[in-house]
């Protein structure tokens, strides 16, 4: 596979643009239920939100401004690796897991804080005891931490399964080397 850094740059930074994007979409309900009616605060979150949507449109469009300012004079530099489909496979499942495990190791332990948070506001109430909902979202961030490490882990395991559910004849040793045989196309 032969590319170039610039390239390889330019791909990165848009996927970097699009997590963004989602992000702020995501979060901008949220700062308009906390925010005041008519106050300054939800202005200025506003167009915190409008400035980084802007931001990802520009980037998205022209990925080459922050590449190139990144790289400078190697922009040029041709990358050359020989690397086959299951590799790329195998570094496309470690990341994704990776992200995941990141993902909801973070989640975690933001709403763990925030249920803290309550839990002080809460005190005052005649109950004193936060809602069970709040629990479900604990549960959905420590299962999605553990699938991601699971997927970091496995991924061998799992190319080794997608190419025995896509029925390909067992020919030649794959090239993860694990000893496992797999189908190949050369």
């Amino acid at each position: 596979m032969k590319t170039t850094l610039f390239t390889v740059l330019c791909i990165a930074i848009r996927l970097g643009v699009v997590l963004l994007a989602v992000n702020i979409l995501e979060q901008l309900p949220f700062w308009l239920s906390q925010s005041h009616q008519g106050g300054t605060y939800t202005l200025y979150q506003l167009l915190v939100g409008l400035f980084g949507l802007v931001m990802a449109a520009v980037l998205w469009v022209r990925p080459g401004i922050l590449a190139w300012w990144a790289i400078g004079k190697g922009q040029r530099e041709v990358l050359e690796i020989p690397i086959s489909a299951d590799q790329i496979q195998h570094i496309a499942f470690s990341v994704l897991g990776i992200w995941m495990a990141i993902s909801g190791l973070g989640g975690c332990i933001s709403h763990v804080m925030i249920m803290l948070f309550l839990h002080a506001r809460v005190a005052d109430a005649a109950t004193g005891i936060l809602p069970p909902g709040e629990w479900r979202y604990v549960c959905y961030y420590i299962l999605e931490a553990v699938a991601g490490g699971a997927l970091a882990m496995g991924s061998r395991g799992l190319i080794g399964l997608l190419y025995r559910l896509r029925g390909y004849p067992v020919t030649g040793r794959s090239a993860l080397g694990d000893g496992t045989a797999v189908a190949r196309d050369d």
